[in-house]
């Protein structure tokens, strides 16, 4: 009989993250069989899917309230496929709103939960430990201060390394010279909320930084639109292939920031939420930046502009002292090299993949 795990993720970052780990597994099991949620990288390597993915990528307070029917409709179908089968092992990719509901239904079973990218209960969940503890045997994180943090909590975690250094393009430290020196990455993040908040400013900041600079090209890391077409501004939808191309970045603040860091991208963070997205996000979150790097090396090595204004005068003014300054840059590449220590060394997917099946005998 076949090795069967039922594995949700919710968001592209999770999709790849969770493509690696199941490829991981079938080397070791593969009888391995996969069920449950995921995008086009699952999907790839075997993913049985139950849902569109599509419509699962969404965060934000406010904007998980007017998805909610859509949402509510994919967990309902979810919990009764887990329901009608009988599965070895569930593996929650990070995304806490749907998984945690999900893990404890399929934990009554008898079905050994061990979550995959932890939930970021540091930053704004604390009140959610409790219910992370009751419902997960183990946590396997991918932050190396991670593991004090939950076990403090009385959760068992366990660090590996960063499934981005497993990722070709990120392996190395990039190049200096294979990058382009006028070239500008603004990525506004993958969520269609995040484009109408984020993209309308970041091309307003093009415009504004090429009437002072013409020798700056801006890529988009997005789909091309329909429409007219602005100089000087290009669309391209591989993030990776855009940050590896390019010196300099605006990074929407994410996983994407940590992208930025590896592929040698010197970038200013941001974030833009909705008003009522941002209110609650003062009340909640608990640490004093955002972006991952400086979380990571406890450090403010990437500037942050946060704002829930469409003015652009402060993030203007921002880049522009990042693009003028070399020492900036440097400063940002020494740390891109602490960053990739703090994160430990390829090959994470796999060891995760070992330690979950020696964790059921299965190696």
């Amino acid at each position: 009989m076949g090795f069967r795990i039922f594995i949700v993720a919710g968001e592209p970052s999770g999709d790849r993250h969770a493509a690696r780990l199941m490829e991981a597994i079938k080397r070791r099991e593969p009888t391995a069989e996969f069920f449950g949620i995921g995008g086009p990288a699952m999907q790839a390597v075997g993913l049985e899917s139950i849902v569109p993915f599509a419509g699962m990528n969404v965060n934000g307070f406010w904007e998980v309230l007017r998805q909610y029917r859509t949402l509510r409709l994919a967990f309902d179908r979810t919990l009764r496929h887990s329901q009608a089968r009988d599965y070895d092992l569930f593996v929650p990719v990070d995304y806490p709103g749907f998984n945690l509901r999900l893990a404890e239904h399929v934990r009554r079973r008898g079905v050994p939960v061990f979550w995959y990218i932890a939930p970021q209960l540091w930053a704004w969940g604390r009140w959610r430990a409790r219910r992370l503890a009751e419902v997960v045997d183990r946590l396997f994180v991918v932050l190396p201060f991670e593991v004090e943090f939950f076990q403090r909590l009385g959760i068992e975690a366990e660090f590996h390394g960063h499934p981005f250094l497993d990722d070709p393009g990120y392996t190395t430290p990039p190049s200096i010279e294979a990058k382009h020196p006028h070239d500008v990455a603004l990525l506004p993040g993958s969520r269609a909320h995040e484009q109408r908040l984020n993209l309308p400013l970041m091309l307003r900041l093009a415009d504004a930084l090429r009437q002072r600079d013409s020798a700056l090209e801006f890529t988009v890391a997005i789909a091309p639109p329909s429409g007219k077409r602005t100089p000087g501004i290009g669309f391209d939808a591989d993030a990776q292939r855009v940050l590896l191309r390019s010196s300099y970045g605006v990074v929407k603040t994410g996983t994407s920031t940590l992208e930025a860091m590896l592929a040698g991208v010197v970038q200013v963070a941001m974030y833009r939420a909705s008003l009522g997205t941002y209110a609650l996000g003062r009340v909640l979150v608990s640490i004093p930046s955002v972006a991952l790097p400086n979380i990571i090396l406890g450090q403010c090595v990437v500037p942050e502009v946060i704002q829930t204004s469409s003015a652009i005068g402060r993030l203007l003014r921002t880049v522009e002292r990042v693009l003028a300054d070399p020492d900036e840059a440097a400063r940002q590449r020494e740390a891109s090299l602490q960053l990739r220590r703090a994160l430990g060394e390829g090959g994470a997917s796999q060891r995760i993949a070992d330690r979950m099946l020696a964790l059921l005998g299965r190696r």
